[in-house]
């Protein structure tokens, strides 16, 4: 304990992100290694200051999210899953994550871990082929209503317009937009 004393720098936030967005990426992708692996916020940013053997002083919610965000961001400009989708408030964490997380979830053990079921994957596979099928045939029919509504229209006429009229005398312009009675 005294060593890891020793080890340790007492930094500011800013300062430490760039090392600790890193250390976060090692953890998460330790933790997507295990098919249903989840870590809370609390023991990530525990793990990535341990790792770094750089402190703060502030608390760890007040910059754990921009370390989390680097990492996703490093993810998305990659085109890997992304890893922030793995932390959870709690371990037993109430309600159910919403579709989306569970996509982003599954994504990362798909990359990361050896241990996720045949019959899931299956399962995932078949929801975003027919998911991929709804959305070509909205498009499709989106692409159809598009060409049925341009071809019902007609061009505009002049005589289908209303008149303009004059602000001062309230009478109709004639074609060339200069009132006859005002001048």
């Amino acid at each position: 304990m005294a060593d890891q004393a020793r080890d340790e720098r007492w930094l500011g936030v800013n300062d430490a992100a760039s090392a600790w967005a890193s250390a976060a990426r090692e953890v998460l992708t330790e933790v997507a290694g295990s098919y249903l692996g989840v870590i809370t916020y609390f023991d990530l940013g525990d793990q990535i200051q341990a790792r770094t053997g750089l402190r703060s002083r502030a608390l760890f919610h007040n910059w754990i999210a921009g370390v989390i965000g680097n990492v996703v961001a490093q993810c998305r400009a990659e085109g890997l899953p992304p890893l922030g989708s793995l932390v959870v408030h709690r371990i037993d964490e109430k309600p159910a994550p919403d579709e989306s997380t569970v996509l982003d979830r599954l994504a990362c053990y798909r990359r990361y871990a050896d241990d996720v079921p045949a019959e899931v994957i299956a399962l995932a596979d078949d929801a975003a082929r027919a998911k991929a099928a709804a959305s070509a045939a909205a498009i499709r029919e989106r692409v159809a209503k598009a060409s049925r509504t341009t071809q019902s229209r007609r061009p505009i006429k002049r005589e289908d317009l209303p008149p303009k009229i004059c602000p001062t005398c309230f009478v109709a312009l004639p074609a060339s937009g200069v009132c006859d009675a005002c001048g």
